[in-house]
């Protein structure tokens, strides 16, 4: 899937990567092996969890990353903390991930689905925001490898999360 892509920059809008310093490395495996140990432990304790996604347009195309600790692509987003609002979440994983920082009034609320993945109850919100540009992105090169916009049709080719899978299919079933 990773060489479709590379080859799909061409056309759609270039990578934003993540440094390549050799601790990132280590921060990426870092990743890569806690996530598969975190999923070991959701198997065994079915828990529930609450996450904000951001899905940033910008024309036809949206942003999405590609994460050193999945298969995919993803939008922007993750966990709502204790006391944190799905908004504000969305806000600060959006800044955290790739360094665009938007105000509150630049989301709107476009997706809310409940869905079984990751052996979790997933509570996922999914909020939108469009610009006329995307700014210069700033991935952290550990967790968040590389970042670009991309068609909707190209996000839904691969493996997605239900919760992304049914936005993207709403969306673009309304863009008609």
């Amino acid at each position: 899937m990773g060489g479709t892509l590379k080859r799909r920059a061409t056309i759609d809008h270039a990578w934003a990567e993540g440094p390549r310093r050799p601790v990132d490395r280590g921060f990426r495996a870092v990743y890569w092996l806690g996530f598969r140990v975190m999923r070991w432990w959701w198997f065994l304790r079915r828990p529930d969890h609450r996450g904000a996604l951001v899905a940033v347009w910008v024309g036809p195309r949206v942003l999405m990353l590609r994460l050193s600790n999945r298969s995919g692509l993803c939008l922007p987003g993750g966990g709502i903390e204790r006391g944190e609002t799905a908004e504000q979440a969305a806000l600060r994983e959006l800044r955290e991930e790739v360094g665009l920082s938007l105000a509150a009034a630049d989301l709107r609320l476009a997706w809310r689905q409940q869905s079984f993945w990751d052996y979790r109850r997933d509570h996922v919100t999914i909020f939108e925001a469009e610009l006329a540009d995307l700014p210069p992105l700033l991935p952290d090169g550990r967790e968040v490898v590389e970042a670009r916009l991309i068609s909707p049709l190209v996000a839904l080719a691969g493996p997605a999360a239900p919760f992304i899978r049914g936005y993207l299919l709403d969306r673009m079933s309304r863009a008609k």
